[in-house]
């Protein structure tokens, strides 16, 4: 399990390496992003150009606020091997880090420690230390965006296996009847409320934002693509809190910038999933620490590591 943990004085940098960009921040020990960097996967069409765009980007965040960092976290898709660093497992998303090092090719450039760990840890790992789960024994997140991730905390750690791995949440099947099209990640990325609205009658490939837009306004199509969505979100916190007593659920990643039209209408469903007794004692709400949570949690636990 990954142990909670304040920061100490030093600043680290956070790097959280998604499905469609990277983010980078220079983070004080109160959590604070003294200078960040987002970089496009556009330019960068090999693993030693990859390493180099994130080499230059921490020297110039690290310029910009005149901090050297002590050590530095990335938070990548899937499992880095904890012995070398080399990712064996969940790099669809990011094909460029398949059994590739990052840890060691970054930690070669920059001649300082470098630590990896899941998205999903690293964002739930930032919402324990800085976010809404400060103080919480049990509470789970789930991110929402080009795919779907997050965490799980019991006895204030975030769990993992023995060697690291992450659960995956994602993975959670909700319509067996429909294979792998019955997944959470499947049902509740971006893609899957693109594809709801286009099951409810409505256009094709069409914006997150504007679904929701499209539903302020009446569109039925949207509405009932939105409802369909977060009831399948709604099962999902569901199916956690009667499993783990969980005191709250938090939704993160991009998607939650949608704010309280998402977060409202997942709430609308969740009794129908959740143990009244239980669901009486637990909570459902947006992360504290938004999209930058994964970049927060890589830069905590960086801290932490190089603490030890």
């Amino acid at each position: 399990m990954i142990g909670a943990a304040t920061m100490t004085g030093a600043a680290t940098i956070g790097i959280d390496v998604g499905g469609t960009a990277i983010k980078l921040g220079l983070v004080d020990a109160d959590g604070r992003i003294l200078a960040r960097r987002r970089l496009a996967y556009a330019a960068m069409a090999s693993f030693d150009g990859f390493v180099d765009a994130l080499s230059q980007a921490c020297r110039a965040i690290e310029g910009e606020s005149d901090r050297a960092a002590a050590a530095i976290g990335v938070a990548a898709p899937g499992h880095a091997r904890p012995s070398d660093g080399i990712m064996v497992d969940g790099t669809a998303n990011v094909p460029l880090l398949r059994g590739r090092s990052l840890v060691a090719a970054l930690g070669d450039r920059l001649a300082r420690p470098v630590v990896a760990l899941n998205d999903g840890a690293a964002a739930t790992f930032g919402e324990l230390v800085f976010g809404a789960g400060r103080g919480l024994a049990r509470f789970a997140l789930i991110t929402l965006g080009t795919g779907v991730g997050g965490g799980v905390v019991i006895d204030g750690r975030v769990v993992s296996g023995d060697d690291g791995e992450p659960p995956e949440i994602g993975a959670m099947m909700l319509e067996p009847c429909r294979g792998a099209a019955g997944t959470l990640e499947a049902l509740a990325c971006a893609g899957g409320f693109a594809a709801a609205y286009a099951a409810a009658g409505g256009a094709e490939c069409v914006p997150l934002e504007a679904i929701f837009d499209r539903a302020a306004t009446g569109d039925p199509a949207a509405a009932e693509a939105l409802d369909a969505t977060c009831r399948h979100i709604a099962q999902a916190c569901g199916i956690m809190i009667n499993l783990l007593n969980l005191q709250a659920c938090f939704i993160g990643g991009g998607i939650a910038s949608a704010g309280a039209p998402l977060r409202d209408r997942v709430r609308t469903h969740l009794e129908d999933f959740a143990w009244p007794f239980l669901l009486a004692r637990s909570r459902l709400d947006l992360a504290a620490t938004g999209a930058d949570a994964g970049l927060l949690g890589a830069a905590a636990w960086a801290a932490r590591r190089s603490s030890q």
